[in-house]
């Protein structure tokens, strides 16, 4: 929150006063943007037609309200004409003498207070900022300005990176309005030396806006809130629109670039980033977002850069410590992986998350003595930690201590019941041990939680193929090819149960399917072969036969007796 500014009496003393009766009507009576009741239609309005609470309770509309649309602009307006009254009570003329007494009613009299963090989504809309009586920065001055265009004051909306606060400015005196201090005022230099707004040529930053350049500030944070309750492609819609109407805002390239990464759009977010690099080179977050975005794009060089400018411009960045070890244990650099983790502990010695990305290197690695080692001191960071316990049986099992991992993932299941890699780590532990009963209880465990996971359903065939189970492991097999159609294997693997069953003919099909995919699968050209010579067919059976050694699978000689015959 600002700090509080003295406000200086001379200020407030020094103006004239207006004689009485002469507040009869709101200011902002007979505008057109009073009837809109659509955003693109507010959008092309002439300036002073926009009614800007109008258009913060439409969106408020489109968001969800529990009352209509109109009682809350009743409520503006009725807000708006008891300060009116009391200008007109005082003598008090339009203009900067009436920021005391707005201030006065709205802070102190009806109570209206700022949150602390701005990560409710809910208290950036209008109608909660009535029904609630607090909000955030840009929020609560939205509804001071609001009130100031039905008073006929001269405010604006002004905006500093991460930051928002009202103007008075009649051409002569200016001065500066905290929403989020009671109103208090604060000088430039106050915001210059905070926020270091960046000066380029038809900027938005530190300059009066326009009420269509406000409310692009209002679809800026728009999108950030439709994005946290998951709707990503309204959000992208809503910072589309902030980004067209303020191209200089550089949160909203960030925020748009942000959201096409999320729909998988890399260049998209790239280009969005770079936009907003263009406004504010030094800004470390967004170098971070576009590192981000190369390394989805697999361009690691590039990201690498970036996470490195980041880095630079903020030497206390945990995160791109992080992802720029992830790219190099990607690309099987281990030890300058390890380098950048070791840093990102001495930077923030107390994260279990760093701890247990540096046992995923040594993991990677084959060091998994050292990886259980990290692990575990995650783990004394953390003892909840999902993820540094899940890790931990994954590192039991690959070092062989298969009882270790099968507590280990029970453990990580206790702690999230919902996670599919947890019961798949634990049914792999079950089936190095051959309890194949509770291994295949663990996969249906899985299913009934991820049921499209093709891994899982193949393992399950097998098991079952294990028990001797071949009408329950066929069944399996054909739900995993429905959803990976060209996975070889699983047609291999299908072929197998139909042999086993004595059906031939099925599983002649079977293993040309495999072999369409795979004409190297020597596997399947043997079983293809064993088909073919229990049908009969046994000059098929001598062809596949010898492809099958050609490609050094081991073909049983009693077959291979039985074919020279």
């Amino acid at each position: 929150m600002i700090k509080r500014f003295v406000i200086l009496a001379i200020l407030l003393l020094s103006g004239l006063v207006c004689p009485a009766g002469a507040y009869s009507r709101l200011a902002n009576e007979g505008k057109l943007g009073l009837n809109m009741y659509s955003m693109n239609r507010i959008l092309t309005l002439e300036e002073e037609e926009i009614d800007l609470g109008t258009a913060a309770l439409l969106l408020s509309r489109e968001w969800g309200t529990r009352r209509t649309f109109h009682a809350y602009r009743n409520k503006i307006d009725d807000m708006a004409r008891e300060i009116l009254g009391r200008l007109e009570k005082k003598r008090i003329g339009k203009d900067q003498h009436a920021i005391p007494v707005i201030n006065e009613y709205l802070f102190d009299e009806l109570g209206f207070t700022p949150v602390e963090t701005a990560d409710d989504p809910e208290d950036l809309f209008l109608h909660t900022v009535i029904d609630e009586k607090r909000g955030y920065c840009l929020s609560l001055s939205v509804l001071y300005l609001a009130l100031a265009e039905r008073i006929g004051l001269p405010m604006y909306g002004v905006v500093v990176p991460g930051h928002f606060f009202v103007r008075y400015d009649d051409g002569h005196r200016q001065f500066n309005i905290e929403t989020t201090s009671k109103g208090a005022l604060a000088p430039d230099k106050h915001y210059l030396e905070k926020f270091k707004p960046p000066k380029i040529p038809d900027g938005v930053y530190m300059k009066n806006l326009t009420k269509r350049q406000t409310l692009g500030c209002f679809f800026n944070n728009l999108g950030n809130s439709y994005s946290a309750v998951g709707e990503i492609d309204t959000a992208i819609i809503e910072l589309e629109r902030a980004v067209s109407i303020n191209p200089s805002l550089t949160e909203a390239h960030t925020n748009l670039g942000n959201m096409y990464l999320k729909k998988g759009w890399a260049q998209d977010a790239i280009q969005q980033y770079m936009l907003g690099l263009n406004v504010i080179s030094n800004d470390p977050k967004a170098h971070y977002n576009l590192a981000n975005a190369y390394s989805q794009t697999g361009e690691f060089g590039r990201a690498i850069s970036q996470y490195k400018k980041a880095i630079e411009l903020d030497s206390d960045f945990l995160e791109a410590y992080r992802n720029m070890a992830n790219i190099y244990r990607r690309q099987k650099s281990y030890h300058k992986a390890i380098l950048e983790l070791k840093t990102a502990i001495r930077v923030k010695p107390d994260d279990s998350e760093t701890y247990r990305q540096l046992g995923e290197v040594y993991r990677a690695k084959g060091d998994y003595t050292s990886a259980v080692a990290q692990y575990k001191k995650a783990l004394r960071i953390d003892p909840d930690s999902f993820g540094a316990n899940i890790s931990l049986a994954y590192g039991y099992l690959d070092s062989g201590r298969l009882e270790d991992a099968v507590a280990q993932f029970i453990i990580a299941i206790r702690l999230n019941p919902s996670e599919a890699s947890a019961y798949f780590g634990l049914a792999n532990v079950y089936n190095k041990l051959g309890w194949t009963d509770d291994e295949i209880d663990t996969y249906l465990e899985l299913l009934a939680i991820e049921p499209g996971m093709a891994a899982a359903l193949q393992n399950l065939g097998n098991a079952y193929v294990a028990k001797e189970m071949y009408s329950d492991a066929a069944e399996i097999y054909k739900r995993a090819i429905e959803i990976e159609p060209g996975n070889s294997q699983l047609y291999y693997n299908l072929g197998v149960v139909y042999a086993n069953m004595e059906l031939y003919e099925e599983a002649k099909a079977q293993y040309q399917n495999a072999i369409k995919l795979d004409p190297k699968n020597g596997a399947a050209h043997n079983g293809l072969a064993i088909s073919y010579y229990m049908l009969k067919e046994l000059d098929q059976a001598r062809h596949h036969v010898r492809v099958a050694k050609d490609l050094g699978f081991k073909v049983n000689d009693d077959l291979l007796g039985a074919l020279k015959k």
